[in-house]
């Protein structure tokens, strides 16, 4: 009887272990599966935080785009069960940026975070892809031509070709009575073509152009150049230049450009006078009225364009055997050219007429001219950040 006893002892012993076992396995096997539905939930929270942050960002950057000057950023926006922070940050936050912009968003779901940036540099471009651009109208007539060379390899008699002198507009393109356009002739507009049966387009046309994008100058810009302006101690030779109103005026005379930044009112030149530039200068010149060159006035005659720069508030006039080579950038002023004057180089304006056996030249090295924007911007780099 005593075996007997000791075999059933041993027996409940036995299976009291096991069930300790199974408990033990069962609890672990439930911490574990709590521990993984945890683990779960927080990466679920950490996926949606990071995706947050990165909706938020982009509406950083759907606001650049609507408004170049937005830089208030974005404190605590709800978002599909979280929340956002965007940062802008720029040079007047971190001075080591310079011209770059931070933008940086970071976002929360429940007890989980998550954060992306992205980088942006002022974007470059080429206003300067055709001999004439107007933004509303280009209207050429009367004998009026176009052509282009290249300055890089040689004179303008030694490389001009019956090709590469494009003309086009956001609006009309206007082509009538003998002129000659030795290349193409666009326009965005449909209908915007406007070609007599007597003008020759050596090139193509088109109506389906994609809009050219003529980006206005920032007035600080030229705050800048007034600021930054040598015209007191750049410029020699025969000249009036009034340092209040700061205006120019030069007449039968010759004068000199040095390399450097320039601020004008106005610049006439009339009678013979010449403005050069210094031997290998690069000049730029803000003008916020217009520029007149007359009765055999010259500007940079014979020089490179793109070494001479005008950003212009104003109007442009060129008339009665005046020659300029330069690049001319107005997008909101009228350029007016006639009466067997001479461009080297290519003009972008809201209006352009151009009549009377005048001459455009465009310089095919300006191909790969280059302009820093001061608004519009490149996104350059992105990266997932903590916090």
């Amino acid at each position: 009887m005593k075996k007997i006893f000791s075999n059933r002892g041993s027996a409940l012993l036995t299976v009291l272990a096991l069930m300790g076992i199974i408990s033990l396995v069962a609890i672990t096997a439930v911490d574990q599966a709590t521990t993984d539905v945890e683990l779960s939930y927080n990466q679920l929270h950490s996926d949606q935080a990071f995706y947050i942050a990165e909706a938020g960002l982009k509406q950083a950057l759907a606001k650049i785009s609507e408004n170049p000057a937005w830089d208030s950023g974005f404190t605590d926006i709800d978002y599909e069960g979280g929340s956002f922070t965007v940062l802008y940050i720029d040079n007047t936050v971190d001075s080591a940026l310079i011209d770059t912009i931070i933008i940086r968003s970071f976002a929360t779901v429940k007890e989980s975070r998550g954060g992306v940036e992205t980088w942006l540099v002022p974007l470059e471009f080429n206003p300067f892809k055709y001999a004439m651009y107007g933004d509303e109208v280009i209207d050429i007539r009367n004998s009026m031509s176009t052509d282009s060379y290249n300055s890089d390899s040689g004179a303008y008699v030694a490389t001009v070709l019956n090709e590469g002198g494009s003309i086009g507009s956001n609006g009309d393109v206007i082509v009538k009575n003998g002129a000659t356009v030795s290349g193409d002739a666009i326009t965005s507009l449909d209908g915007g073509l406007d070609i007599n049966a007597g003008a020759i387009i050596v090139g193509d046309t088109s109506s389906t152009a994609p809009v050219h994008d003529l980006e206005l100058i920032p007035q600080s810009e030229y705050d800048w150049a007034e600021a930054t302006s040598i015209a007191s101690t750049g410029i020699s030779g025969t000249y009036d230049y009034d340092p209040v109103t700061k205006s120019f005026d030069a007449k039968d005379g010759d004068v000199v450009l040095t390399s450097g930044v320039y601020y004008f009112s106005s610049i006439v030149l009339s009678k013979d006078a010449a403005l050069t530039l210094a031997p290998d200068a690069e000049v730029t010149i803000y003008i916020t009225g217009d520029i007149e060159i007359k009765n055999s006035g010259d500007i940079n005659d014979g020089g490179t364009p793109s070494d001479l720069t005008f950003l212009s508030q104003g109007d442009l006039v060129l008339k009665n055997s005046g020659t300029i080579s330069a690049v001319f950038y107005c997008p909101e002023g009228s350029a007016d050219l006639r009466n067997s004057s001479d461009f080297y180089g290519s003009i972008i304006a809201n209006d352009i007429i151009a009549h009377n056996s005048a001459g455009f030249h465009y310089d095919r090295e300006l191909d790969s001219y280059r302009r820093t924007s001061q608004i519009y911007k490149d996104q350059i780099a992105w990266k997932e950040v903590y916090f």
